[in-house]
């Protein structure tokens, strides 16, 4: 128990040394501003292809946006190409019947939430190992335990900001749709998901960060990661062709890419798996670099 109030007390430093800093806020700020302007943007789009299918097809003019894009997207025809260009049927049908403009908030956070998280995160450690901070807490808790601290301190803000980011997006569409008024549930909990998400990247940021003492050394390496990870199941898939190597696919599992499919599920077992795995995989980055932290004078 003393464990866990120490583990908790150095999340809720973390957190307050955030908002003094200000960096933090102001990347979440420009998150929000991003997600409200994809979706302004996608009703927007929507907007012109409703009104040019109108024009092309001679249909009677709708006085609400959505509404030929709702009726386009349940045409067999263009389901029949939706389901081709996302290549699994399981996931096609979990998200057949949701609206679109949710599906492109979706779309938008899983695409985000990694360089969300270094550009927030991948600093907070090297930061504090070059003023020396480090020092003055190691001396009321362990060293794994100001680690574990500083990824949950930095959990609680992604949460509060992709749960900004989920309310802003809703506005939007409120302001722009007539029909949007019950997509605040799936806004949040698609934001959610990209928590779940970000939590396997947030262990990558984190995990690298304890390895240098430099704050940009660090966010540069975990945008590299970033990249790297992202493009690990794609790569695998390759070579395991071009040599006839089938069981190194099996290594794209250290890749919180390989996951996100699972987060589109509408079932509880493919959530749950994907969230035990990527809180798996951020916690086991997050030890790799607090393990070569243990080894090194602070």
């Amino acid at each position: 128990m003393r464990s866990l109030f120490r583990i908790s007390q150095v999340a809720i430093g973390e957190w307050a040394g955030a908002i003094r800093s200000r960096r933090a806020l102001v990347l979440l700020l420009l998150y929000l501003v991003a997600a409200v302007a994809c979706m302004y943007g996608t009703i927007s789009i929507f907007s012109r292809m409703e009104t040019e299918l109108v024009q092309l097809l001679q249909l009677p003019e709708s006085e609400t946006t959505g509404v030929v894009s709702k009726t386009l997207w349940k045409s067999k025809p263009f389901q029949n190409m939706t389901r081709a260009a996302i290549g699994n049927d399981l996931v096609f049908n979990d998200i057949k019947g949701r609206h679109p403009v949710e599906l492109v908030y979706a779309w938008f956070v899983f695409l985000c939430a990694p360089l969300l998280v270094v550009l927030v995160a991948g600093n907070r450690v090297a930061d504090d190992l070059r003023s020396g901070a480090v020092r003055y807490a190691i001396v009321r808790c362990t060293r794994t335990e100001w680690s574990l601290g500083k990824y949950f301190g930095q959990a609680l803000m992604l949460a509060c900001g992709l749960a900004a980011s989920a309310a802003g997006a809703w506005i939007v569409a409120l302001c722009r749709l007539a029909d949007a008024g019950p997509l605040l549930p799936a806004m949040f909990d698609w934001g959610a998901r990209a928590w779940l998400y970000s939590l396997a990247w947030l262990g990558v940021a984190l995990g690298i960060s304890h390895l240098t003492r430099t704050g940009s050394r660090a966010t540069a390496l975990g945008i590299f990661a970033v990249a790297a990870l992202s493009a690990l199941p794609n790569v695998l898939g390759w070579n395991a062709s071009w040599f006839d190597l089938p069981w190194l696919t099996n290594f794209d599992l250290l890749s919180p890419s390989s996951v996100k499919s699972l987060l589109w599920r509408q079932s509880l077992a493919p959530l749950a798996e994907a969230a035990f795995r990527l809180a798996t995989l951020g916690l086991l980055f997050l030890s790799v670099g607090s393990a070569a932290f243990c080894r090194r004078d602070a």
